[in-house]
């Protein structure tokens, strides 16, 4: 979330707040599927603190998150082609 907000907008999230309020700003541009991939990374965050996810939980969650990143990374991605063919 933080690297796709400077990348995109040269903006620096450093605060907790400023990645929820991101996450609304990306969910916006891909989908409400990228709130519930929030969600499931969030989880999984306190559970490496607490332990209390289930190996069942923590496949769910590393799919839906996968997803995130990937799409993510397709779009710098994209956008880095386009850019140097014009060039």
């Amino acid at each position: 979330m933080k690297a796709y907000a400077y990348w995109r907008e040269g903006k620096r999230l450093a605060s907790h707040g400023e990645l929820w309020r991101y996450v609304d700003v990306l969910t916006e541009e891909l989908g409400d599927w990228v709130h519930d991939s929030w969600m499931n990374a969030t989880s999984m965050h306190v559970c490496f603190y607490e332990g209390w996810c289930t190996e069942r939980s923590i496949y769910t969650a590393l799919k839906q998150v996968e997803r995130l990143v990937k799409e993510v990374a397709s779009k710098v991605k994209s956008y880095r082609d386009s850019t140097t063919s014009l060039t």
